[in-house]
Order: structure tokens, then sequence, then C-alpha cells
């Protein structure tokens, strides 16, 4: 489950999940919200992300995901988590999309306000998207 919150400036996306693989994906999810979803599934690329902790993780994926999607001229469709590691914070994706240029340009995904936790057996995301 994903939803943009009321925010002054950017758009600040909450993600709540039972996993941190399904956070994970609603994040991935909501982000594609905010750049323009394609309709149909032409072409699809893969995002690997190694990083330090975990909510460096969340945001070098999604940053990852805009930039990807810029330059390969795709539009998101859809979203697989190919695998996630909460230890050593790592993540692969497959995205799936249409050829066409993304509608919308998100300028970062931010660490201002940045959420990432796990909370009464959920995982619990805030991101907030330069836009």
């Amino acid at each position: 489950m994903y939803r943009y919150l009321e925010h002054t400036a950017d758009e600040l996306l909450e993600v709540q999940a039972p996993t941190f693989s399904d956070a994970l994906h609603d994040a991935v999810m909501g982000s594609f919200e905010l750049i323009g979803k394609g309709q149909n599934e032409e072409a699809d690329f893969e995002i690997e992300v190694h990083s330090p902790t975990l909510k460096d993780l969340v945001v070098d994926l999604l940053q990852q995901v805009v930039v990807q999607c810029e330059l390969r001229e795709i539009s998101p469709v859809g979203v697989t988590v190919l695998g996630v590691n909460v230890d050593e914070p790592f993540a692969k994706i497959l995205i799936r999309g249409e050829h066409a240029v993304p509608p919308n340009e998100i300028k970062a995904v931010t660490y201002h306000l940045l959420k990432v936790e796990q909370k009464d057996g959920d995982w619990h995301f805030n991101i907030l998207f330069d836009v």
C-alpha cells in the first residue's frame, strides 16, 4: 500500500507493507505515479543496488529508477523485486515499460523526511521526491 501525503513543496510518499521487499515494490510503484506510467510492456531492464544502509538503499534504488527511465526513455508500467537483503543492503529489480519519454521530471529522491523502519511487524517508508 502506498499513498501521497500533503507537503508544501514536493511529493511525500508513504509506504507500509509487511515485508521489506513488498515495501520496496510499493515505493517503486509509487515513483511511477510521478514519473508517468506507460500503457504497454514493450521493454524491460534490471537495476541492482548495494548500499551501506537501508535508508541509502531506498534512496539509491529510487534514484536509479528515475535516472534509468529517463536515459532509456521508458515510461514504466510494472516492477518485479528479484532479490533483497536487509542485512547487507542490496536490491535487484526488473522494470517493465513502454518505449516513451517519461512525461514528468523528478529532480531527486531526497533524504529530507526520509523514514525506513520496521514497526509493529510492518515496514514503513516516507520518501520525499523533489519535483
